[in-house]
């Protein structure tokens, strides 16, 4: 497709999210009895709560937006005429705006498609006609429908052999209540009226987990059908008959996404053919971390990156043993280890976690050469040694064993294996790691707690506790989600010298200034979730702007201090060169004037 049909089904959509604004009601769509049931990804657009959360008089005003504004404007003036008044698009905005693909895995015909409601088809003719000319586009009539067409050219049998109109068509077909943009090379015509026309039983409405994901709401929707797309690619990859069953058991998921005030959600949810089956190989426990366990997570309490999960080891075991090369494996781990396969298969609990609680200066010592004094008769530069500061990140893990007898038959094979490397003192294990410095782990109970943070370590080997007090927030995320991840997104609570030094950038530069600048609209980052659902959110600090407003906001500082960065370097190359033009000149006629 050229770049002005590619521009059509772009700037339909940006006008139907722009003209969102006037509304403020949503309704059931029935919009999606016009995507094929063939679909095999949908992209949902709710543009009345999107335009309800986007003050465009506000980005209008954004120095970086108002070049694309005026491009627009330039490119498309006849459009640009209707976005003044949108409600003469002959566009509905109560309803929602569909992107759909489909067969894009499977199929040599890959098509995509644009779904919106009509309001007043009359007025919507009126409005392609605005642009249809330059896009190459010809109406026709075909019953009921209203159609808008790639013209067709007479090429010579060489142009069509390197340019095949066929291949490089658009459709645009509406009835007097839905619109459909569409693209799928050869047949796009055919395939759109076919669309056009269909029954409710050949649309992706007869598609059950469709119809549940339509009910999650959201600012936009993402839906993907597996059997559709990836589980196909199982009859090309050879894997056990029960890991396969499982994988093609998985039928759909859907990504949901809300701009709100103060965070960006997204919700993932799976949807499964058999639920049992789904329960019968879920990797992850019904809740989060133990009491017990949270309080080997963090020595100071602090928890900058924070990943935790609670396995289902005996559901994982029964998968691995599906697989021919775990069998082995767990074979030769019995062997080397002198434990049982049961005792290896009943080992840990399931409980994991691992976190980065700071920032540490570590001195090191660094070669530096000297590229400008070389020695004449063994060619290498003369070098210096100097003391650096490096950054070190101080972390720390926990892994929980069912067995404590059985976990210390591992503990001693594992301090015979070291042959030294591995020292036991105190109840601590140690060993370097180079740059990390020395990994201790501290045998308490049924768990192992692994920490490079020298002094923590020794206090807990000798209390068998850190007493710490988590965040309530972050305690929460750990201990009522089986699966969970906390990423802290304020800078200040790393060290700024400590990343400066980390980055090797200057305190005072400007790279630095617009990074703390941009990162002081964060808080942190949550991923929390089990074996149906998970949740993302970004959170920000509290501010007037709702999430989507602020994104743009950044956006916009980014773009516009990059833009006056590089607007003052090509300042200071034009500087130089004419300071070295003035000089060339300068030496040309002193030599004129010596020769004379």
């Amino acid at each position: 497709m050229n770049s002005k049909k590619i521009a059509i089904i772009i700037s339909v959509a940006v006008i139907a999210i722009l003209g969102s604004i006037w509304f403020i009601k949503s309704r059931h769509s029935s919009l999606p009895k016009y995507i094929p049931k063939t679909a095999s990804g949908v992209i949902k657009i709710n543009p009345l709560s999107m335009g309800r959360k986007i003050d465009f008089d506000a980005i209008k005003k954004m120095r970086s937006y108002q070049p694309v504004i005026k491009s627009f404007e330039s490119e498309f003036k006849n459009m640009a005429k209707f976005l003044e008044n949108p409600s003469k698009i002959g566009m509905s905005f109560t309803d929602n705006i569909y992107i759909f693909g489909s067969d894009l895995i499977e199929s040599t015909e890959k098509s995509v498609g644009l779904v919106f409601s009509v309001s007043d088809a009359e007025m919507l003719k009126t409005f392609i006609e605005s642009f249809a000319k330059d896009a190459n586009l010809e109406f026709e009539k075909s019953g009921n429908l209203n159609i808008y067409k790639s013209k067709t050219t007479n090429n010579t049998e060489e142009e069509s052999e390197f340019n095949n109109d066929n291949d490089n068509q658009i459709a645009i077909v509406w009835n007097d209540e839905a619109c459909l943009v569409y693209y799928a090379g050869t047949k796009t015509l055919s395939g759109a009226k076919k669309i056009m026309i269909q029954s409710e039983t050949n649309s992706i409405h007869s598609i059950a987990s469709f119809e549940n994901s339509e009910s999650e709401g959201g600012d936009i929707a993402v839906y993907v059908n597996y059997s559709k797309g990836l589980n196909s690619m199982t009859g090309y990859i050879s894997i056990p008959q029960k890991l396969k069953k499982q994988v093609e058991n998985v039928d759909a998921a859907a990504f949901v996404v809300s701009f709100n005030d103060q965070d960006i959600t997204t919700n993932f949810i799976q949807y499964y053919k058999d639920n049992s089956l789904a329960q019968e190989f879920q990797i992850l426990q019904n809740g989060g971390l133990s009491k017990e366990s949270l309080e080997f997570i963090s020595p100071n309490g602090k928890i900058l990156l924070g990943l935790a999960s609670m396995l289902d080891m005996p559901n994982i075991i029964k998968l691995l043993n599906s697989l021919p090369e775990a069998k082995s494996t767990m074979k030769e781990l019995a062997s080397t280890t002198g434990m049982s396969i049961p005792e290896l298969e009943s080992l840990l609990d399931g409980s994991l976690s691992i976190v980065l609680t700071k920032l540490s200066s570590k001195e090191i010592e660094q070669t530096v050469y000297d590229y400008e004094n070389m020695n004449p008769e063994t060619g290498e530069f003369a070098q210096t040694t100097q003391k650096v500061s490096q950054i070190v990140p101080i972390f720390t893990a926990q892994l929980g064993f069912q067995n404590e007898k059985t976990l210390n038959k591992l503990l001693k094979f594992i301090e015979t294996k070291g042959n030294g490397m591995i020292q036991t003192n105190n109840n601590i294990m140690s060993a370097p790691i180079g740059f990390f410095g020395t990994m201790h782990c501290v045998h308490i109970g049924n768990k192992l707690v692994f920490t490079n943070d020298d002094e923590n370590a020794k206090i807990l080997a000798k209390n068998k506790t850190w007493n710490n007090q988590l965040d309530k927030e972050i305690s929460a995320i750990f201990a009522d989600y089986p699966s969970s991840f906390y990423l802290d997104l304020n800078p200040k609570n790393y060290g700024v010298s400590k990343i400066c030094t980390g980055l090797h950038i200057p305190e005072e530069s400007p790279e630095m200034k617009l990074f703390m600048e941009v990162m002081s609209n964060f808080n942190n980052m949550q991923i929390k979730g089990n074996n149906k659902t998970a949740s993302m959110s970004l959170n920000f600090t509290k501010s007037s702007d709702n999430s989507i407003m602020k994104i743009m906001r950044i956006a916009d500082q980014i773009s516009t201090t990059m833009r006056k960065r590089q607007v003052e370097r090509e300042a200071s190359q034009r500087q130089l060169e004419m300071e070295m033009e003035q000089a060339a000149i300068q030496a040309e006629t002193s030599g004129i004037e010596e020769m004379q």
